[in-house]
């Protein structure tokens, strides 16, 4: 499990289809441990002085950007929460449930506005006002719902400085992860409404 506050960037230094190498400088982890990388949870499945390296799966291919990942680009770095640590964020878990596309970036006084459009626009019904989204493995606020599948988050000076979401600009592409609460809750009343027409059809009601 993972809080959303990215503890570093690394940079890409080798890339194939099934793995990804990441230079990281000093960072505490070794081969077997959880790394949230860009929002999404990897194993570290080498290491070299700096350079960690990670296999990724087809199905983490399918459903996050890291395909789309380059040498030299920008990633934040998580290492997974100790049971003992405080609790910032909110819970993340490293699985990406869809795409998202930045549509607009707009400058404030040391702070931006970023408005992403969901890929998978059903999705939009775990996003709520002041509640929180995970955007490439980054805890944020959500401010506004937008019309259509879009919202609207405010990136303020630390977060920009900390994460590499300073550097997105429209049209590029992040991993997206909802409220893991809001999926529960979701799952937890469907399951209850489809006990209950079992049970009535049990009684006799159709």
């Amino acid at each position: 499990m993972f809080t959303g506050l990215i503890e570093k960037k690394g940079k890409i230094v080798a890339k194939t289809p099934n793995s990804i190498s990441i230079e990281a400088g000093e960072f505490d982890v070794k081969v077997g441990d959880s790394v949230c990388v860009n929002g999404t949870c990897l194993t570290v499945s080498q290491l070299n002085k700096n350079i960690m390296s990670f296999d990724v799966s087809g199905e983490s291919i399918k459903v996050t950007n890291l395909e789309k990942l380059r040498v030299n680009d920008e990633v934040n770095l998580e290492r997974s929460m100790q049971v003992n640590g405080r609790f910032h964020g909110h819970i993340v878990s490293g699985h990406v449930d869809t795409i998202g596309k930045v549509s607009n970036v707009i400058k404030n006084s040391g702070s931006i506005d970023m408005i992403i459009e969901i890929k998978d626009r059903g999705m939009i019904r775990y996003v709520i006002s002041k509640g929180s989204v995970a955007v490439n493995g980054v805890s944020l606020t959500v401010n506004e719902i937008m019309r259509g599948s879009s919202f609207r988050l405010t990136l303020i000076p630390h977060t920009l400085k900390m994460t590499n979401l300073l550097g997105l600009k429209p049209g590029d592409s992040v991993n997206i992860e909802f409220d893991v609460l809001a999926k529960y809750v979701e799952s937890m009343i469907k399951d209850g409404r489809q006990i209950t027409q079992e049970r009535l059809e049990e009684l006799g009601y159709k």
